[in-house]
């Protein structure tokens, strides 16, 4: 998810993408490996459109994905059995049988795909699905088969700590950092490092501190962890916001790209203070920031809007009200900073981050003034403008599901709620447009980090049934769901090392496992790309791809090392994993 060893589009509405500049690190070799984590499948991903299969092999299949989670027993149950040629007959899922049903057609690699509807089994147990000789990876039904889910993505979110790591016993990054500015020496240790690196990014940590105390606020365990690792990152974000007229956007640059490699604890960047000595802290300007190259921000409301939010849900309320006055102060778009390489996030709303501060403000003092401020910025957000397009920018959405109309949609007129529920149901529907297109029902687009994506739309269906009781969405929100965990043209499973026992991705990019073979159980992958972006991009040798057979001019993924287009685990989507879960799970109407 980062600059000099991924490639960031610089201007968010544009689909080409350039190459990478910098060293890229080779993969490590299956020798080198010690960790005895399950297999995981490499994927391919697939346009929304038909794609051309590989020629690398004339496997015939046929291969049955489902999710390698399983299922709540009222959920839609729909696995996909993809083949080369046409199939017909029955499948079984135990006891229960049906047939495969009509072909829906050629999709990415596969010439036919049925789609296999189960969802009248409701018994608790495990199962596999089973079509002639092919057999799915094993699943569960159960009210809480993704209960289990949560605590692997806690698991990567305390690997990924700066400042005291629990996980390895080692402190990284005590001299974080210094105002690139001013020169000023600060404390912004803490916090976490973004992906498979070392940076710290606010634009990220501001949301998952958020959303963090959110599913916290779900959670039927009080002394919850969530509510632990959520305070972990609030007191950076309350550093980061030391007067009234400053927020600082970023902890380091990509000058952390440069060699040497080594872990967060024996960092050795120079950022013109000596190796391994402080890092750069870069003040949010509301201008283009960057010695060299350039961004293209335009205020400082998106990152102090939504910091504010963050700050109201953890209880810090003096920093809440100076942070939503600067955002109100600076409307426009903070973006992170490039030095070496000209990439960066592009985040271009901020009205979403404004309507989440005065939304989570009132809740916690009942001010009227700031319900009737949440009401305007809300209707100046509206739809979520990514959903139903074929392409968008690199963060240039995020955070993808505006959580600020869930969270208002109980304090407002009928009037208020209706246009809310309007505005996530329009989107939804646009993004079902899409999915019905294709066999894999996926309506999202597979641009970097797409699994953000999925989840988004995931969360927002789920969301608007909270809302309103209506279920139309549901079915979308599944198999939504259920690509991430394996439901996939690759029946691979996005989360590192989850299930143990199933075919998740096991070769990250991530310098744990390159350099101490410790995989980061629990982290989201960045997921499939379109295929032009994956070549568009310079890595080292990726190795053997044992999954060449599911990669198609559609999409793909590789679960290598070396690609950091589609196998970096981030933190932003893995919380928003975690998010989609604990809403999921959660029996209340209505929001929070």
């Amino acid at each position: 998810m980062h600059y000099s060893d991924r490639c960031i589009r610089e201007q968010p509405q544009t689909t080409s993408w350039g190459g990478c500049t910098g060293p890229t690190p080779a993969p490590p070799t299956l020798g080198q490996r010690r960790c005895s984590f399950a297999l995981g499948q490499v994927a391919v991903l697939l346009l929304v459109c038909c794609g051309v299969p590989s020629a690398a092999s004339d496997e015939a299949g046929p291969w049955i994905r489902a999710s390698q989670i399983g299922y709540l027993p009222d959920d839609p149950k729909i696995a996909v059995l993809s083949s080369a040629r046409p199939l017909a007959g029955s499948f079984s899922v135990d006891a229960f049988a049906a047939d495969i049903g009509p072909d829906a057609g050629a999709w990415g690699p596969f010439q036919h795909n049925y789609r296999l509807d189960f969802s009248a089994l409701r018994k608790p147990g495990r199962y596999v699905i089973e079509f002639g000789q092919t057999r799915s990876r094993p699943f569960e039904i159960g009210a809480h088969v993704y209960r289990r889910v949560t605590p692997r993505l806690l698991e990567f979110m305390r690997l990924q700590r700066c400042g005291d790591n629990p996980v390895t016993g080692q402190r990284c990054h005590q001299q974080d950092a210094i105002d690139v500015v001013t020169g000023e020496r600060l404390d912004l240790t803490g916090g976490w490092h973004d992906a498979g690196d070392r940076i710290k990014h606010m634009i990220t940590t501001s949301y998952c501190v958020a959303a963090l105390s959110l599913a916290d606020g779900l959670s039927a365990d009080s002394g919850s962890a969530l509510k632990e690792e959520a305070r972990h990152g609030a007191a950076l974000l309350a550093r980061i916001h030391p007067d009234p007229n400053t927020i600082y956007v970023q902890i380091g640059d990509d000058r952390d790209h440069l060699p040497p490699e080594t872990l967060w604890h024996d960092d050795q960047s120079d950022y013109g203070w000596g190796p391994g000595g402080p890092r750069s802290a870069w003040p949010a300007t509301g201008q283009p920031q960057g010695p060299k190259h350039k961004n293209k921000s335009t205020g400082l409301a998106s990152l102090a809007g939504r910091t504010a939010a963050a700050m109201v849900l953890l209880g810090d309320m003096t920093k809440a009200e100076s942070l939503y006055r600067l955002a109100q102060a600076n409307p426009g778009c903070a973006m992170s900073v490039p030095v070496r390489a000209p990439y960066y996030y592009g985040e271009s709303t901020f009205y979403d981050d404004l309507e989440w501060a005065a939304t989570e403000l009132y809740i916690a003092t009942r001010d009227k003034a700031y319900l009737k401020q949440a009401i305007e910025y809300a209707q100046q957000a509206g739809e979520s403008k990514w959903m139903g397009q074929r392409r968008h920018g690199h963060y240039e959405f995020f955070p993808y599901v505006n959580l600020a109309h869930w969270r208002l949609y109980p304090h407002v007129d009928d009037q208020t709620r209706q246009q809310l529920a309007g505005y996530y149901r329009a989107g939804l529907e646009r993004v079902r447009e899409l999915a019905e297109q294709n066999p894999y029902r996926l309506g999202t687009p597979l641009v970097w980090c797409s699994t953000n994506d999925v989840i988004a739309c995931a969360t927002q269906a789920v969301l608007y049934e909270r809302m309103t009781g209506d279920r139309q969405f549901r079915p979308l929100a599944a198999e939504a769901r259920d690509w991430i965990f394996g439901r996939n043209p690759w029946g691979v499973s996005f989360v590192i090392g989850v299930p143990a026992d199933g075919d998740a991705a096991r070769r990250p990019h991530h310098l744990f496992y390159k350099l101490e073979d410790h995989l980061p159980v629990g982290g989201l992958v960045d997921g499939p790309v379109y295929k032009d972006i994956n070549d568009g991009l310079k890595f080292a040798d990726f190795g053997a791809d044992r999954l060449a057979r599911f990669q198609s001019e559609g999409g793909v993924y590789h679960d290598a090392f070396a690609d950091f287009s589609t196998n970096e685990p981030i933190i932003d989507g893995t919380v928003s994993l975690l998010l989609l879960l604990q809403v999921w799970d959660s029996p209340a109407p209505g929001g929070l």
